[in-house]
């Protein structure tokens, strides 16, 4: 038996530390709410200048609407940031400004002809209008809940 001993233990040694069995496939989970925290406008609107004050090409703005839930609730300071045009790709919250003048944030679905389509994760269709080089704001760089956008 003490001859044994070191055998099992050499052959069980891969099952304890969890190399045997089948990999496991991470699964994508796009659109994730960032974790949050209960803080009032003025203490996001302060966090969110920070950070937008560590680089020349952030700006600081305040969301409204529902478009954007679960990810974003109406209040929700945000700090966008510049981006190339040729740079931008499927998946990403951008800003744009609308041609009634409204800064609109909603994810990247696919560029076509006439630029990016996009669509609030909340809306059931996507924009009428296209994210194009001339309208393009930035993208979302961080964000920042407030007690208000919890609710």
């Amino acid at each position: 038996m003490k001859r044994l001993a070191p055998v099992i233990f050499w052959l069980g040694l891969p099952l304890l530390l969890g190399w045997a069995g089948c990999a496991e496939v991470p699964v994508a989970k796009p659109y994730q709410a960032a974790p949050a925290t209960d803080v009032g406008k003025v203490q996001a609107w302060s966090d969110a200048e920070q950070v937008a004050g560590t680089n020349t090409d952030r700006i600081t703005v305040i969301g409204t609407g529902e478009s954007m839930r679960p990810i974003y609730g109406e209040n929700t300071v945000l700090v966008l940031s510049k981006i190339e045009y040729d740079n931008l790709k499927p998946g990403m919250q951008v800003a744009y400004l609308s041609q009634a003048g409204s800064r609109v944030v909603h994810v990247l679905l696919e560029k076509d002809t006439g630029g990016w389509r996009v669509q609030g994760l909340n809306n059931q269709h996507e924009d009428r209008e296209r994210v194009t080089r001339y309208n393009l704001i930035g993208v979302v760089y961080a964000s920042f809940a407030t007690d208000e956008a919890l609710k």
